[in-house]
């Protein structure tokens, strides 16, 4: 994901997106590793995650960090440093909008192998990755 897009959700949630941190503790400093067409996707999921996050934190008196955001196997992937079953099934509800939605450009897309990656592609964008 392009910085200027990362800054917008780092902005919206210091607390949960500790890009600057010790990469020996997070991922996080190494950025959003996907694609822009899924930042409406990640938003949204961290729309949904406020309030969760939010009685999580008033309960347990910890936390709440994304540990990494990245695409795997032509998937959202959101690890975060605590779970519920709300907050996990929010996270599984992104990650299948995610796998057929363009990572490129958040259109519809499918799962294809592109250069022998699977990645969530529209038909135009796979014709231009495979062309690289």
């Amino acid at each position: 994901m392009r910085n200027e897009i990362e800054q917008k959700l780092v902005k919206r949630w210091p607390s949960w997106f500790n890009v600057t941190g010790d990469v020996r503790h997070s991922p996080m400093p190494f950025g959003f590793l996907c694609g822009d067409g899924w930042f409406n996707i990640v938003w949204r999921l961290c729309v949904e995650l406020e309030p969760l996050v939010g009685e999580f934190e008033r309960e347990t008196g910890e936390r709440f960090e994304v540990v990494q955001v990245k695409q795997k196997l032509g998937m959202l992937r959101l690890y975060v440093s605590h779970h519920s079953d709300a907050i996990d099934d929010r996270i599984a509800d992104a990650r299948e909008e995610a796998s057929h939605t363009c990572e490129v450009c958040g259109e519809l897309g499918k799962q294809l192998e592109v250069e022998g990656w699977i990645r969530a592609v529209c038909d135009k964008h796979a014709h231009i990755l495979e062309g690289q």
